[in-house]
């Protein structure tokens, strides 16, 4: 439990220092540095729950110009952190969703935005996959097919096509992340994703011939999906 929050305070960091030392930055000129600054930054909160983490953004932030960036942090985070979880033998699962929520006190959230994800991380995830709610991919869809001339919600508009591509659906019709596929190890993985899968797959396939052996029809049955999974990609 601590590796695992150890390793999601790790990848939050980069996601949320500025990105002042950017080859994009540095090739536009210094006053419209601002506003790159800007289109960066970004927000993302975390709750410590029982073996579990509960990452969450505001979408409502005042102070956030583009509240895609936690979108998409959420994304690469959890996406990343169930691959890594089969390639060093942890796995995890998790889910992903939106609905209103308060934070009642710092890092402590309430209402339905919890509860939604919680709902599709215990009752449908089974196995080490993300699921991405229904609410989630609608939201996603409008905020891609947004067309404007405002350089913040044309930021929003690209960052959801991107999250928009890392998806797929799953044998049962519900869409997961899809944290093998080309576009998340372009945007996220990059040049570790070859390793990852390979260390992943050796685990899933190992431990599909150990249920095999055990006779535990469901978590046969769960591994020998995931290992479809990977093999797909």
């Amino acid at each position: 439990i601590i590796k695992l929050q150890d390793r999601a305070d790790d990848m939050l960091k980069p996601i949320l220092q500025a990105n002042l030392n950017s080859p994009i930055r540095a090739k536009i000129p210094v006053a419209q540095h601002p506003l790159w600054d800007d289109m960066q930054q970004t927000r993302i909160n975390r709750q410590r729950w029982s073996d579990g983490l509960v990452n969450f953004v505001s979408l409502g932030d005042p102070t956030i110009k583009c509240f895609m960036n936690g979108v998409f942090g959420v994304f690469g985070l959890t996406g990343t952190l169930c691959l890594l979880g089969l390639a060093t033998r942890r796995p995890i699962r998790g889910a992903i969703d939106i609905a209103w929520g308060v934070e009642i006190h710092q890092g402590e959230l309430y209402g339905p935005a919890i509860a939604r994800a919680y709902e599709l991380e215990s009752e449908i995830a089974q196995y080490p996959r993300i699921v991405v709610g229904p609410e989630m991919v609608h939201f996603l869809q409008a905020q891609a097919a947004y067309s404007g001339e405002d350089i913040f919600l044309q930021t929003n508009q690209g960052l959801a096509a991107v999250c928009l591509k890392m998806l797929i659906q799953d044998v049962d019709g519900h869409w997961i992340l899809n944290y093998l596929g080309k576009e998340f190890q372009n945007s996220i993985t990059k040049e570790a994703h070859g390793d990852l899968r390979k260390k992943a797959r050796e685990f899933v396939a190992e431990q599909l011939e150990v249920q095999q052996r055990n006779s535990n029809s469901k978590l046969a049955f769960r591994y020998a999906q995931l290992l479809s999974y990977v093999d797909a990609n």
